[in-house]
């Protein structure tokens, strides 16, 4: 086994739990915050954003973007890999990284603003919040989707 093919696992491995992430997220989490008054979604949300940037969540969501890197490295620097899958792989990933960052983070500042406590604050902010940033979950769970099948082909070959 070379160490090629150990971290294109790490980066099918890590691609499939953030799809599995952001598909909970958006196809439980969030629609269930919805049902709820939207200064318990707002509360939750605020909470949810303070323990992603915790090591249990770090690991899978970070960790993955530095093996998608090694990826890229790899794929221009070894012999016998699949260099076009892991190109795609790494760079359906790190656009996740890119959404987040431009995307998700600035929502996530602008809810975690928000007083929960403030019935009408909490509604206008959750209206505002939940249905783009959903959609844009879904854009995430797509490309980590993307992601762990250019590396698992890129095994499989």
């Amino acid at each position: 086994m070379t160490v090629a093919t150990v971290v294109t696992a790490l980066g099918a491995l890590g691609a499939g739990v953030m799809a599995g992430v952001y598909v909970a997220f958006s196809v439980m989490v969030m629609p269930s915050l919805d049902r709820r008054p939207p200064h318990e979604a707002v509360a939750f949300m605020q909470e949810t954003n303070r323990w992603a940037v915790r090591p249990g969540f770090q690991v899978w969501f970070s960790g993955t973007a530095v093996v998608a890197v090694a990826l890229v490295v790899l794929a221009f620097a070894a012999e016998d890999v699949e260099r076009g899958w892991l190109l795609a792989g790494s760079f359906a990933y790190l656009l996740t990284i890119v959404l987040t960052g431009a995307f998700h983070i600035p929502r996530n500042n602008a809810i975690d603003a928000v007083d929960a406590s403030d019935a009408e604050a909490s509604r206008v902010a959750w209206v505002g919040y939940s249905r783009p940033w959903t959609l844009g979950n879904h854009v995430r769970a797509v490309l980590s989707g993307i992601a762990l099948l250019a590396y698992a082909t890129a095994l499989a070959a």
